[in-house]
């Protein structure tokens, strides 16, 4: 369940539409407005830099980037941290942390069992928000990203995405070189949206496919 606002009980349903699992939500728009600062920040900066560049003034046209990039990481790490305990019943089932630290350029969860046991381990870089959206995963032994479908979409969507869901992008997930299910954010043929579809033979954790969509949905406003 996608725009669920902060702090109130979302919910994640099966293909009947019961209700298997739950979690606190913790959309919020400061994320948003953190990024276009920053993205504002970076492009003033660089055009501040290439104009000292072209006035043959390499010292300032230096200080002038380290500054830009420095304040474009505290905007950044301004955001609280996303922290998510996912539950059946009242049972913690998955539980989401972000890693403590620097948030800036990227920006790591660890999803672990209820005993500690860690899952996957996730990263989104901040630049991939000027492109196509990408998503790794880490195990033990395997790894994969979800990523948008196309640039194209990716664009659509940064621009009228918040206005209407057909300008909405999907995100395909791989699993060690394999097409392993999608994150449907785009009403489909069939009318679904804010779907998590899985393809039956996979190796991939189903935990952490469902954390990793939590994430990607869940962190809408």
């Amino acid at each position: 369940m996608s725009g669920i606002p902060a702090g109130e009980t979302a919910y994640i349903r099966g293909d009947d539409g019961d209700a298997l699992l739950s979690y606190r939500s913790f959309a919020s728009v400061v994320g948003i407005i953190a990024a276009l600062m920053s993205a504002v920040v970076l492009v003033a900066g660089a055009a501040g830099v290439l104009f000292l560049l072209l006035e043959r003034r390499p010292l300032p046209a230096i200080a002038a980037m380290i500054l830009s990039a420095a304040f474009a990481a505290m905007i950044v790490m301004l955001n609280p941290a996303t922290n998510v305990t996912i539950f059946e019943g009242a049972a913690p089932v998955i539980s989401i942390a972000q890693q403590p630290g620097v948030s800036f350029p990227t920006t790591t969860w660890i999803v672990s069992a209820p005993d500690g046991q860690p899952i996957v381990r996730i990263r989104k870089s901040f630049f991939s928000g000027f492109g196509r959206n990408r998503w790794k995963m880490a195990g033990e032994t395997s790894s994969g990203e979800a990523v948008e479908e196309s640039l194209t979409r990716a664009i659509i969507r940064k621009l009228f995405g918040k206005f209407a869901r057909a300008y909405q992008s999907n995100l395909r997930l791989i699993w060690d070189g394999d097409e392993a299910g999608w994150i449907i954010r785009r009403t489909d043929a069939l009318g679904r949206a804010d779907v998590l579809d899985l393809h039956p033979a996979l190796t991939l954790d189903r935990r952490a496919a469902v954390a990793l969509a939590v994430l990607v949905l869940g962190g809408e406003p």
